[in-house]
């Protein structure tokens, strides 16, 4: 389990992070979410020890990093964003150069360094060059070196940036089958991954923590607050003067209009909503061609986050 708490860092007389606290379980893989600036990068160099002079307390399984850096960064596996990976190489040479680094044990290390291969899809290009594989496998290979030494926690910073579709889905699936033996921190800008991957999200804003909570928990806030679409094909314009005239829409906008086709996004509050909107167009004989519930989006959330943060700020 990793603990942070009331984490602080300055530079100069700029208070970068501003007492932040959050924890991450066994087995959870936990997004770092916020703008450039934010602190989310101060973040992760304190927990990977990068950063030393700093308040606060960063625990992993009850190992405090300031009394013993030596035991928590051993237990630590560090993708950075910008990947260095030593091109000259092969893929099981630098596997070999990591386990060094960790002080795997040599007797062991062959058959640790090929299943995590196997595990990372990497074992048939072993022998490859690094320089010579493609930006997947390269991502690939440098999150298989931060699984050298089977650390307790896997920070990930941006992970699939760069990649195409294709390998965005193969590093989302590789990503999620971490945290059967893993804690993950996964920083990402790109937030429908963030969505798909996570278990919970911490959001940050200006070197404070807004909210940790799972992304499906922060939509359904939003969503209590929701709407409806409406679409209906409507010969005689009739589609407004129903919509004012109903006491259970607490207000509409108009969303489109094309020809006889028109798009409303609806404001109500009563549970009997759908059935009162289809009988009312029903008895005017307007068609409705779709009435589907506003759908929003882990996105919506951040954004509304930032949005109340900015706003108080001023």
């Amino acid at each position: 389990m990793l603990e942070i708490e009331n984490l602080r860092k300055k530079y100069g007389d700029t208070e970068v992070l501003k007492g932040i606290s959050f924890t991450a379980e066994k087995g959870e893989i936990l997004g770092l979410l916020g703008p450039n600036g934010t602190g989310k990068s101060t973040t992760m160099n304190i927990i990977t020890g990068f950063i030393s002079d700093f308040e606060g307390s960063v625990r992993l399984n009850g190992t405090e990093i300031i009394k013993q850096p030596a035991a928590f960064k051993k237990n630590i596996g560090y993708l950075p964003e910008l990947n260095p990976l030593p091109v000259n190489m092969t893929v099981y040479e630098f596997m070999d150069f990591a386990a060094d680094l960790k002080s795997v044990c040599k007797k062991d290390r062959k058959e640790h360094i090929e299943q995590i291969l196997e595990s990372t899809g990497l074992l048939h290009v072993r022998k490859r060059l690094i320089r010579n594989l493609s930006k997947g496998y390269k991502q690939r290979t440098g999150i298989a070196q931060a699984l050298v030494g089977n650390p307790e926690l896997i920070i990930l910073d941006e992970p699939t940036v760069g990649l195409d579709p294709k390998q965005i889905a193969d590093i989302r699936i590789l990503v999620k089958s971490l945290a059967a033996d893993h804690t993950v921190i996964f920083s990402s800008h790109i937030l429908s991954e963030v969505n798909a991957i996570c278990d919970s999200v911490v959001i940050m804003y200006k070197g404070k923590v807004l909210t940790h909570a799972a992304p499906n928990d922060l939509v359904k806030k939003l969503d209590k607050h929701g709407g409806m679409l409406l679409c209906t094909k409507d010969e005689n314009n009739q589609s407004e003067q129903i919509l004012q005239q109903a006491d259970f829409v607490k207000k509409y906008s108009v969303v489109e209009v094309s020809g006889n086709i028109k798009k409303y996004y609806i404001k109500f509050d009563d549970i009997d909503f759908s059935k009162k909107i289809f009988f009312a167009f029903a008895d005017r004989q307007i068609p409705i061609i779709e009435l589907t519930p506003d759908k929003f989006t882990l996105e919506d959330a951040f954004l509304q986050y930032l949005t109340a943060a900015e706003q108080e700020a001023v």
